[in-house]
């Protein structure tokens, strides 16, 4: 075929499975959505493939554990007609519109929460909350003293002490945030080895409160206050703690998929300038990435993914043909996904990292 618009990146074992047994579906036991608001849309069309075709009629249990636009997508998949309420999650975050040039945090917040609850429809939060085989993990983090504040005079400087303490050593963030996991199913899937983190039980009453506080971005959304069953407090954003994940997690055994809008991860919301920090290739030892190249992504309206500055840098008429100009090229990185699970050619084009490999700086990847 020619060549993909996707890369395909796998650790040891994830790379030895493929090529002994190709790629298919039961390999899989987790599937891993990472935050990044607007960026998920140059691999929403990937996500219809994998439910709609790679996915289609599972019948074994899988985890999926995500934080922010991670967990609204990974919602999806856990609802009975996971394509519908894909397409119903992709048209409302595309044409979300804000009147005022600067909306508030909770006019921000009342529009995400009309977007989930359009998505979850009426009966949707009993499904993802029961769902036997999509088994979601939807993580969010407690602000701890200044930090659970809506008082920008508050909050803006403590966000800022958290920062700091992080770029020391990431086992601070557990002085100023808890990590809450709202897990489906008795007892949660996913155990994390790092930060103190707070288990709680997915049902229909918390669902929408879990999703919409997971992606609660400080200062830009008010924060998600009690949710059902959960200790008392101010619920925010999972990519705090965990922004693409460091996949240091124990998960059930079996490989992880991981579609994402990177060749590369970033474990949490304060690592975006910590390169040191991000993630090697030894902890992708059981995990395929799959993420749009480095030349599609320059062949985009300019040249880049989605991301929240669009709404300041562009007009509303622009930001909109923008967006949905991506979500329609994005169907290359899909159809390429799928050209190469069906012929058997995603050997020929996967990239096996090894346990010292840098992702952002492999050879091949850059290249692409």
């Amino acid at each position: 075929m020619k060549k993909p618009t996707c890369v395909l990146l796998a650790g040891a074992n994830a790379a030895r499975r493929i090529r002994e047994e190709g790629l298919h579906p039961d390999q899989f036991s987790t599937l891993i959505g990472a935050s990044g608001g607007p960026k998920w849309l140059v691999i929403s069309q990937l996500d219809r493939v994998l439910i709609g075709e790679f996915f289609h009629n599972r019948q074994q249990p899988i985890a999926t554990l995500g934080s922010s636009i991670g967990s609204f997508r990974n919602l999806c998949y856990a609802m009975e007609d996971a394509l519908s309420a894909l397409e119903r999650l992709e048209h409302g975050y595309v044409n979300q519109v804000y009147d005022s040039g600067r909306p508030t945090p909770e006019e921000i917040t009342a529009t995400a929460g009309r977007m989930l609850q359009a998505v979850l429809d009426q009966d949707g939060a009993r499904q993802v909350a029961g769902n036997p085989v999509w088994q979601s993990h939807f993580v969010t983090v407690r602000g701890r003293g200044p930090l659970a504040s809506e008082r920008r005079t508050l909050l803006a400087p403590a966000l800022l002490t958290s920062a700091l303490a992080n770029a020391l050593t990431r086992n601070s963030l557990s002085a100023f945030w808890d990590r809450v996991v709202f897990h489906a199913g008795a007892e949660s899937r996913v155990r994390f080895r790092n930060l103190r983190t707070i288990d709680v039980s997915l049902t229909k009453e918390n669902v929408s409160s879990a999703v919409l506080a997971s992606g609660s971005i400080p200062l830009v959304m008010a924060g998600i206050r009690d949710p059902h069953g959960a200790p008392r407090g101010n619920y925010r954003d999972g990519g705090i703690t965990d922004y693409h994940f460091d996949l240091g997690f124990e998960r059930p055994p079996g490989l992880s998929l991981y579609p994402h809008f990177f060749p590369y991860m970033v474990p949490g919301w304060f690592d975006k300038s910590l390169t040191w920090r991000w993630v090697r290739g030894g902890a992708m030892a059981d995990t395929l990435l799959v993420a749009p190249s480095p030349g599609f992504v320059a062949s985009l309206p300019y040249g880049k993914i989605p991301d929240r500055d669009d709404f300041a840098r562009l007009t509303t008429d622009e930001r909109l043909k923008y967006w949905n100009t991506v979500v329609d090229m994005s169907r290359r990185v899909a159809e390429d996904f799928y050209e190469m699970w069906q012929t058997g050619a995603i050997t020929d084009h996967m990239i096996e990292v090894g346990a010292d490999d840098v992702l952002h700086r492999l050879p091949k990847v850059s290249a692409a």
